[in-house]
């Protein structure tokens, strides 16, 4: 899922599938007026003059340094902040503004979905997935800031795009970066004794008390961070899946031969799908899936749709995407919605009826949920996840 991806594909959209687009009254507030644009551009500079003028009220003894910043769409990765951290020295983000896709039809990202950082020019690289997030830091130096949708090539932070594609993308992201003596939550509390901007330490404050972790054992994709708020596992083992105008998709491995004849089952309730749509056009590319991932890179996602056929099989809508992703409708429609349902797929034959590739193995089990075009809720939950092989082994994950 990327920028450049979409604003090709969008490029090639047929005139039926733009009405489509203008069609979708409430999933999508098409058009979007020219004052909006302006309206945004004030909101940015209220809210670098806002978040100074808090900071210097509080006079926070919490806080050891910070930096206000602009992401502009001629800006490279990786952008040097002029702050350093320790590691293990809490630093916080706190962004606004906008990535847009196609502004005449109001499609665009949010800041927190693109926004990246990371320490001394090394990975991990941290993404929020929101608009307000906290990273650890991994080692010591200087901090840096990126923009990407789903554009970085690996979890070093090279880029796929090409420099020139990158570059045209309309982006204007304003943040502020926080760095703190001891835990983030007592600075950020320390800041809000004097106020807020637009709730966004509110709101961070909200989420470092919620406390949500990814499912153990499971990892966040290194180009699409904020796992631990759209995923999350509960006491009775079932893990519940919410997203609304995000994406996130989380992995764990579990290398294993075609051979073997692995077998991926689940159950699932469905409680909300996030499409308004048939999912195979760019703008409507919102799902809630579990996939599989083989050693050749590429992948397989089986997703309930909201109006495709059951059986249909398709390659992602998206450029970057189509080069790696297949889809397979494993349900559709309305009836059955917030209902169990149990299924289960033999991979290896599904890999070879509908990739037919060079890989022998899968690698990794993907929980995917992808909602950032329409900007509609999805919602579900997955149970008794597991791979079994021929020799009826079997691991739940």
């Amino acid at each position: 899922m990327c920028l450049y991806c979409l604003g090709r594909a969008s490029a090639g959209l047929s005139r039926r599938e733009m009405l489509q687009m203008g069609a979708l009254g409430a999933a999508l507030p098409f058009i979007a007026p020219a004052a909006m644009a302006e309206s945004a551009d004030l909101e940015r500079d209220a809210f670098k003059r806002d978040m100074e003028g808090l900071i210097a009220r509080a006079h926070s003894g919490e806080l050891v340094s910070y930096r206000v910043f602009e992401i502009d769409g001629d800006d490279l990765p990786w952008i040097d902040l002029g702050l350093t951290a320790a590691k293990g020295q809490q630093v916080s983000f706190l962004v606004t503004g906008r990535m847009w896709i196609a502004r005449p039809y109001d499609l665009w990202f949010s800041p927190g979905l693109v926004f990246h950082a990371r320490t001394r020019g090394k990975r991990p690289i941290y993404s929020p997935g929101v608009d307000t997030g906290t990273m650890t830091a991994a080692h010591d130096g200087p901090l840096e800031i990126a923009r990407s949708a789903a554009q970085f090539a690996d979890a070093d932070g090279r880029l796929w795009t090409p420099e020139a594609e990158y570059r045209k993308q309309e982006v204007k992201i304003v943040g502020v970066a926080l760095v703190w003596k001891g835990e983030a939550l007592a600075g950020l509390e320390s800041l809000a004794a004097s106020g807020d901007v637009d709730g966004r330490i509110a709101a961070e404050i909200a989420r470092l008390k919620r406390g949500r972790k990814l499912p153990q054992g499971w990892n966040d994709l290194f180009s699409l961070g904020g796992g631990a708020e759209v995923f999350g596992r509960e006491a009775n083992g079932e893990i519940v899946c919410e997203s609304a105008g995000s994406a996130s998709i989380i992995e764990r491995p579990l290398p294993l031969a075609f051979g073997t004849r692995p077998k991926l089952g689940w159950r699932w309730k469905i409680d909300q799908l996030p499409s308004a749509k048939p999912e195979d056009a760019p703008p409507f590319h919102d799902y809630l899936s579990i996939g599989v991932k083989f050693e050749d890179g590429q992948d397989l996602t089986y997703f309930w749709s909201a109006g495709l056929p059951t059986g249909k099989v398709f390659r992602c809508p998206l450029a970057g995407w189509s080069a790696v992703e297949t889809h397979m409708v494993v349900d559709s429609g309305a009836a059955g919605l917030g209902e169990w349902r149990a299924l289960e797929r033999d991979v290896a034959a599904d890999y070879a009826a509908h990739i037919g590739g060079p890989a022998k193995a899968i690698s990794h089990i993907w929980l995917l949920a992808v909602t950032p075009f329409q900007r509609r809720r999805g919602a579900c939950r997955y149970a008794d996840i597991r791979v079994t092989t021929a020799d009826g082994a079997v691991t739940r994950l």
